[in-house]
């Protein structure tokens, strides 16, 4: 028979196990939804088109606070070992490794948890977004997103693994081609046919939001430093910081 524990190592049973486990995960569920809601929210307020919003979303997910978590990664690119992310105040119980949490709430991840957290991103924008998986000396996700009716790639991980040797904006906005002369030997296992199907037949649903006219604008993001980002379309201010979090209302006492 197994033996089950609560956070603080006190025998329990397998019910009250279960009912641990899920409080735990809508514990991480409703903290991940918070930033990210409040983050998606300041983005479509202020931006006026996709390419802004992707930009930034991805400037965000490259900060140099983000960290590419490679403990236990074998040469081959596979995982050997996955301890996990710590999510006080929870003690034993930790966020997996590969899923989209830790990106947002650690600031850390390997490659997959940087793709579906720029995937799950996305399609809160309404932007059509795919994980896609390969390899480039290791095994390696990244994203896809239609752009103008063109399949576009977006290489998170190698933006930040990379970012005291290449601009990071050469991870944006490329072609697969363009992605393959940075990383030589970079294959995909997806069908670029299927995947321009998938994408860019998708009935992109514009809403009020991305109607803004402004061409500066200002986002909260991650450091405390001010920086400007050039895009084709205009010049975004970009305020980062680390701790975005949505307003509370407070009473003094």
């Amino acid at each position: 028979n197994r033996t089950f524990y609560d956070d603080n190592g006190n025998v329990i049973s397998e019910e009250e196990h279960k009912q641990l486990l899920k409080k735990f995960q809508d514990d991480v569920d409703a903290k991940y939804n918070r930033i990210v809601n409040y983050l998606v929210e300041q983005i479509n307020q202020r931006c006026s088109n996709d390419n802004q919003k992707l930009w930034i979303l991805f400037d965000y997910l490259t900060g140099e606070n983000m960290q590419y978590n490679l403990m236990g990664v074998t040469p081959s690119g596979r995982m050997a070992l996955d301890y996990g992310y710590e999510f006080p105040p929870y003690k034993t119980l930790r966020i997996q490794q590969g899923t989209k949490y830790p990106v947002i709430l650690n600031h850390s991840g390997v490659c997959i948890s940087y793709a579906k957290t720029f995937e799950d991103i996305c399609n809160r924008f309404g932007i059509p977004c795919k994980v896609v998986t390969g390899f480039t000396g290791m095994e390696h996700a990244w994203n896809v997103v239609s752009n103008q009716g063109e399949l576009k790639h977006i290489d998170i991980a190698y933006a930040i693994m990379n970012r005291n040797k290449v601009d990071k904006s050469n991870y944006f906005l490329k072609t697969f081609d363009e992605l393959k002369q940075l990383c030589g030997n970079r294959s995909i296992n997806e069908s670029l046919d299927d995947l321009k199907k998938a994408l860019c037949g998708k009935i992109r649903i514009i809403s009020r939001t991305d109607q803004q006219p402004e061409n500066k604008i200002k986002i909260i993001s991650r450091n405390d430093e001010n920086r400007i980002a050039n895009t084709r379309d205009s010049k975004i201010n970009i305020i980062d910081r680390s701790d975005i979090q949505p307003k509370k209302s407070s009473r003094s006492k």
